[in-house]
């Protein structure tokens, strides 16, 4: 029984949940979710594999301090900035709920990331407000007509992702921070950066959170690290704010295996901007392949296509072993698809079914 925000993951219908014949996975194509399609870091591998008896029977730190300590080293961020989580959905549940009061107004992209409207607007009872993505602009990410929206409803919280889920499309940095720093109290920005070392780590808001205190940012390790097995991520907050969340996290956030992976992938950088500007060139090229599907633009490892008939796309897909993400509800339904970039085999593989 399913509650909640649904998300992709119908490729394990074909694995079977219990794990026990991991082995059909080589036979499945898992494009309904967003990991990466590299494998974690030799270091992170080489590590886990020579202590894994110790990781897996051994309490981890009570809060984390070493990954704590790890990032903040990495990413240039202050310690007392950084809280670490269970993945960053375990870190929105923990402390959206310090920052949105019932009733509260809520500004939400749409489409978007379905877990930030469940919590908002089901579980806390937020007045949601959409700022529309619009089709026939491309789903262009235009901050002039969100600020617009925000004078407009002058929310308590805008929540946004960057790049945005589902859409792939990017906003600018400075463009950003000059509409953070010009939208007065009590309006909080809370943005999620689980894909922006896709676009480039440049691009990120994490040290400007950190001097901020209408500013969140949620980064997750999973898909830019390939580590989403592994469930870790840090949120980003000016010390003042993130004092005020930290009581609220439970002790060990983060179990002890993913911590070290986590760290170790951090020692790595090399290895991952690597995969990450392969990232970049193996999706133009799954684009260029699906011309006739309407690909949009994306700065993520993701993109949208729009083929004439998606509910019978996907079901066909399907009996090949191929999963992609439909949507079920909101101005996406029944129309597009989003599809995760792979390898250039699988990528061709995708294609050949698709086309």
């Amino acid at each position: 029984m399913r509650s909640g925000a649904f998300h992709g993951g119908a490729f394990f219908e074909a694995i079977g949940v219990d794990l026990r014949q991991l082995e059909r996975s080589a036979g499945v194509i898992s494009a309904d979710v967003l990991d990466a399609w590299f494998d974690p870091s030799p270091r992170v591998l080489d590590f886990l594999q020579a202590n894994l008896p110790f990781l897996l029977r051994t309490s981890p730190p009570n809060h984390a301090e070493g990954l704590v300590a790890e990032v903040a080293l990495w990413r240039g961020v202050p310690e007392s900035s950084i809280l670490a989580g269970g993945g960053s959905s375990a870190l929105l549940f923990g402390c959206l709920p310090r920052i949105i009061a019932p009733g509260a107004g809520v500004l939400l992209l749409d489409p978007m990331y379905s877990e930030y409207e469940h919590i908002a607007g089901t579980l806390l009872g937020a007045q949601i407000h959409r700022h529309s993505l619009r089709e026939d602009d491309g789903f262009e990410l235009n901050l002039h007509h969100l600020a617009d929206d925000i004078r407009r409803l002058r929310p308590d919280a805008v929540l946004l992702v960057n790049p945005s889920n589902p859409t792939g499309g990017l906003w600018d940095r400075q463009a950003m921070l000059d509409l953070i720093d010009s939208t007065p109290p009590p309006t909080r920005f809370v943005v999620d950066e689980t894909y922006i070392d896709y676009a480039g780590p440049a691009e990120s808001l994490e040290t400007e959170a950190a001097l901020r205190r209408n500013l969140i940012v949620i980064k997750s390790m999973s898909k830019v690290y390939a580590l989403s097995g592994a469930r870790v991520a840090y949120l980003v907050a000016s010390p003042e704010v993130a004092d005020g969340l930290r009581p609220w996290l439970p002790p060990w956030p983060v179990g002890l295996l993913a911590q070290a992976a986590a760290m170790e992938a951090l020692r790595d950088p090399d290895y991952y901007t690597a995969r990450h500007s392969e990232t970049r060139l193996l999706r133009e090229d799954f684009r260029a392949r699906l011309a006739p599907l309407n690909p949009m633009p994306s700065q993520a490892n993701f993109f949208l296509i729009r083929p004439p008939n998606a509910a019978e796309l996907a079901c066909r897909l399907r009996e090949d072993g191929i999963y992609v993400r439909e949507f079920g509800d909101g101005p996406l339904a029944g129309r597009w698809l989003r599809v995760t970039v792979k390898d250039a085999a699988l990528s061709a593989r995708i294609s050949e079914a698709m086309l």
